[in-house]
């Protein structure tokens, strides 16, 4: 890899290959002439670092990751709206534009003109793009702009569907996938490479013969590393279509596993934190393992602030690794049963 010289560094050599019979010490015309150039040059050997580094993809970022992955069919995914529906008490109208908000202030819009007579319901969907629209059921009561005769509404179910652009790392995973992969018409790299080509999915796997010759499971989990909604299956269905003729592809999501966490704790433990690092590492593990590890468990325990040591740790009642099949996916259970003892 090219590696630009620091501006001394190119100074110096200049003056040493230099054949000038005048001085060359700083404050002399010559040193002043060639430090200038040395200035230009240097910033040119960034320029020429900098081309090295995005021409090839593990190097590579930005808007040259986007071209150089182009180049070989693989897209940038890019980010969506999150989706919902509004339960609207009221009688009147209401238009496609409307606007609604959380009482954070997360914006969403009505997607469709919508005559509300007592109580009725319209889909809406978030303002901006990203997984920032993916809110809590109960969560958007607020009509930003009084609507004659709407009194009310509020989202029954959570929101779904906003998912952030595909990151550098995101992106470079699946431009190696296929660069290292032989995919040929309908194997099985095929049917993960186009499953992973949907705005939303996060991962995907695939299980050809499944159920009989001519047979092909495909099993996906979202963009946010989570079970995939049917609104996700959907669009991964609608877009296997294209796949060979006389193949009969089933899209599933990976199944949830509750993994149920207990230990003694010796010391102080904020949960918050351990949760966090334990939903950070099934996100990590993600379709990657087949178990979830016992020791990295401890390990996590361990590097919470205010755990001096920890015993009797069981994952759903064992002491022992979870096996996951290749349709599962860990998911840390709502409550982590922790006896904490002072020291």
């Amino acid at each position: 890899m090219y590696k630009a010289r620091d501006q001394k560094d190119i100074l110096q050599e200049m003056i040493n290959n230099s054949k000038a019979k005048t001085g060359l010490f700083e404050g002399t015309f010559m040193y002043d002439a060639l430090s200038s150039n040395s200035i230009e040059v240097a910033k040119n050997e960034v320029e020429i670092e900098e081309a090295y580094k995005v021409a090839f993809a593990d190097t590579s970022y930005g808007e040259y990751l986007t071209m150089l992955a182009k180049q070989s069919g693989v897209i940038r995914k890019e980010a969506t709206k999150a989706v919902g529906v509004l339960t609207v008490k009221g009688t009147g109208k209401i238009y496609a534009g409307a606007t609604f908000a959380t009482e954070s202030g997360i914006q969403f819009v009505a997607i469709e003109d919508k005559e509300i007579k007592e109580t009725g319901q319209i889909n809406i969907e978030a303002n901006i793009e990203g997984t920032i629209g993916n809110v809590d059921a109960e969560t958007i009561n607020t009509i930003s702009a009084s609507i004659p005769g709407i009194n009310s509404v509020i989202n029954e179910v959570k929101t779904t569907g906003g998912y952030d652009e595909e990151t550098d790392a995101e992106l470079l995973d699946r431009y190696l996938f296929k660069a290292r992969n032989p995919i040929t018409s309908g194997n099985k790299n095929n049917y993960v490479f186009w499953a992973r080509e949907v705005e939303g999915v996060g991962g995907a796997r695939c299980i050809p013969l499944w159920n009989g010759n001519g047979t092909v499971k495909v099993i996906i989990i979202d963009a946010n590393l989570e079970v995939a909604s049917e609104e996700l299956l959907n669009k991964v269905r609608t877009h296997l279509e294209e796949r060979p003729i006389g193949s009969d592809v089933t899209v599933v999501s990976a199944e949830a596993v509750n993994i149920k966490i207990s230990a003694n704790i010796y010391g102080n433990i904020n949960t918050d934190e351990f949760k966090e690092k334990i939903d950070n590492y099934f996100k990590e593990i993600g379709f990657n393992k087949v178990y979830v590890s016992y020791a990295h468990i401890g390990k996590a325990i361990l590097e919470c602030n205010g755990v001096i040591d920890y015993d009797s740790l069981t994952l759903n009642g064992e002491a022992k690794n979870i096996t996951l099949t290749e349709e599962q996916l860990p998911i840390l259970d709502d409550e982590v049963d922790f006896n904490v003892i002072s020291t």
